[in-house]
C-alpha cells in the first residue's frame, strides 16, 4: 500500500521543501532507523548534533528499498541519489504524518495501556483480527512518535489497526476502542503517586468520541479514575474481571470465562494471561465476534520473549525448563508472574531476579514486598541481582538459599554453577538490569 504520495505528503506537513521528487512519487510509509524497512519506505536522515533519524553509513544495506529522505537540512545530504524532503522540524513532522493518515482512516482503531501486558494483549487482538484485515505495532515502539511513525507504515485499507500504546500516548492514535490492562507503580518520578499515573493513562479517552468503547480490568489500581474520565467521553464501558457484575467473569480455578450467564473454558494458563484473554474477549464482545472462534484462535497463542515464553534447553549437558519474564518487572507483573511459577512447577524451582526499575520513592518498599510472594513460590534457590534489589537479599539469607550479585557481568561469569539438571528456571526483572543477557546465554548454550 502506497499512500504517501507528494500531494498526501504536503497536505499532511504543510511547510516542507521537496528536491528531486518524480511527479509519480510514491511511498510505503516513514521510519526513523535502519532496522525493519519496508521496500518504498521513507527514511528520516540524522543530522550533526540531531538525536534522532538514522544515519547514511547504517542504511547502505538497504538503500533498494528507500524511496527517499527527510531530513531538517537539505544541504547535509543533496549529494545523495534520492529525492529529499526537508522540515524543519523531525518531532512535530512525524506527529503531522501521523495524525494526517490516521484522519483519513475510516476502519477501526483498538489501542491498548497499561503498566503490564500492552505487548501480550496487542499481539493476541492482532492474532484474532488479522484475518479480516489488521495491521498492528508489534515492534514494541509504543512512544508517542513511535506510535505515529507506526501509522503512517499502516494500511489505510486494512479493517482494523491494533495499537500499543506507552503511557498517555494513546490519545494520537484516536481509537474507537481503548483497552487499560492494569496500573503499577513503574516509570514514577520522585513524588509521584499511582493516582497521577492513572490520569496520565487515561488521556488515551481525551479523543474518544460518544459512543466509542472502553474495555477496563475491573480489578486494577485507581479503577474509578478510569471510569469516570470515559464516563466524561460517554464511552461504552466493558469490565473485566473476577468479580460479580463486570461484563466478562474471569474464573481462574477453571481457566473460563463466564459471559451473559454462559461458560466458556480455556485450557489452563497462569491467571495474569487469562486477563489478557478476558480483554481480548471485550474487544470480541464490541466486535460481536464468536468467543468460540476467538479463544480457538488463541489456543495457539505462545508467550512472547521476555514476558512469559517456555523454553527446554540444555545447557552444559544439564536439561533445564526456562521461564523467560526477563523483558521488563514492576511490582504487579512481579506478583502475577511469580505467583504463576509458584503454582505451575512443584520441585527444583530457581529464581533469578533483578530489580524493579524506576518505582519513585517507594521503590525499596516494593522491592521488600516481594519477600512474601518469594517466600510462596518454595523455591530451591534465589539468585538476585542488582542495586535494589540487595534489601531483599538482605531478608532473605538466613531464610533460604540465597545468592547476590550487584552487577549482571559478575552474574554472568558464574551462573552455570546455579543450575542443576531438570531444573526449572524462572528469571524476571527490568531490562535496565540486564538479567536478558542470562537468557542469551542459556539460548546459546543450547
Amino acid at each position: 500500500m502506497n499512500f504517501w504520495n507528494k500531494n498526501n505528503i504536503e497536505e499532511a506537513l504543510g511547510s516542507c521543501k521537496f528536491y528531486n521528487f518524480p511527479e509519480n512519487f510514491c511511498a510505503s510509509g516513514f521510519r526513523i532507523w535502519h532496522d525493519n524497512l519496508n521496500d518504498g519506505d521513507i527514511v528520516f536522515l540524522r543530522g550533526t548534533n540531531e538525536p534522532k533519524g538514522a544515519l547514511v553509513k547504517n542504511l547502505l544495506p538497504y538503500w533498494d528499498k528507500i524511496s527517499a529522505f527527510m531530513c531538517t537540512n537539505y544541504e547535509n545530504f543533496k549529494d545523495l541519489d534520492k529525492p529529499i524532503i526537508e522540515v524543519k522540524d523531525f518531532t512535530k513532522a512525524l506527529f503531522a504524518l501521523g495524525r494526517y493518515i490516521r484522519r483519513k482512516y475510516s476502519g477501526t482503531v483498538i489501542t491498548i495501556t497499561g503498566s503490564a501486558g500492552k505487548s501480550t494483549t496487542t499481539r493476541m487482538i492482532y492474532d484474532v483480527l488479522k484475518e479480516y484485515g489488521a495491521d498492528a505495532n508489534l515492534n514494541l515502539a509504543n512512544t508517542l512518535i513511535a506510535i505515529c511513525w507506526n501509522m503512517t507504515t499502516f494500511d489505510i485499507n486494512k479493517k482494523y489497526w491494533v495499537i500499543e500504546s506507552s503511557i498517555g500516548n494513546g490519545y494520537v492514535s484516536s481509537p474507537h476502542i481503548a483497552i487499560v490492562t492494569n496500573l503499577a507503580p513503574v516509570h514514577l518520578k520522585e513524588g509521584q503517586t499511582l493516582e497521577v499515573m492513572a490520569r496520565a493513562k487515561s488521556r488515551i479517552f481525551s479523543t474518544m468520541k460518544p459512543g466509542d468503547c472502553a474495555v477496563l480490568n475491573r480489578e486494577m489500581e485507581c479503577y474509578e479514575i478510569f471510569e469516570n474520565a470515559a464516563m466524561e467521553r460517554h464511552l461504552k464501558i466493558i469490565t473485566v474481571g473476577e468479580r460479580d457484575g463486570v461484563d466478562i467473569k474471569i474464573i481462574p480455578d477453571e481457566s473460563a470465562f463466564c459471559v451473559a450467564n454462559k461458560k466458556f473454558v480455556y485450557s489452563k494458563v497462569s491467571k495474569h494471561i487469562l486477563y489478557d484473554i478476558g480483554l481480548v474477549l471485550g474487544v470480541a464482545l464490541e466486535l460481536n465476534l464468536s468467543f468460540d472462534k476467538v479463544l480457538k484462535e488463541l489456543a495457539e497463542f505462545k508467550c512472547l520473549q521476555g514476558r512469559g515464553e517456555y523454553l527446554q534447553l540444555t545447557v552444559e549437558g544439564k536439561h533445564i525448563t526456562l521461564t523467560d519474564e526477563s523483558y521488563n518487572a514492576n511490582p504487579l507483573s512481579m506478583k502475577t508472574t511469580i505467583e504463576a511459577f509458584g503454582k505451575n512447577f512443584t520441585s527444583q524451582k530457581v529464581m533469578f531476579l533483578g530489580d524493579m526499575a524506576e518505582c519513585g520513592d517507594k521503590s525499596k518498599e516494593y522491592h521488600l514486598s516481594i519477600i512474601k510472594l518469594i517466600k510462596n513460590a518454595s523455591p530451591s534457590k534465589v539468585i538476585l541481582c542488582g542495586q535494589e534489589i540487595q534489601c531483599v537479599y538482605d531478608v532473605l539469607k538466613d531464610m533460604m538459599e540465597c545468592y547476590y550479585f550487584d552487577d549482571i557481568n559478575k552474574l554472568l561469569e558464574e551462573y552455570t554453577k546455579f543450575i542443576q539438571d531438570n531444573d526449572n528456571i524462572f528469571i524476571k526483572a527490568s531490562h535496565s538490569t540486564g538479567l536478558y543477557k542470562l537468557v542469551n546465554k542459556l539460548k546459546k548454550s543450547n
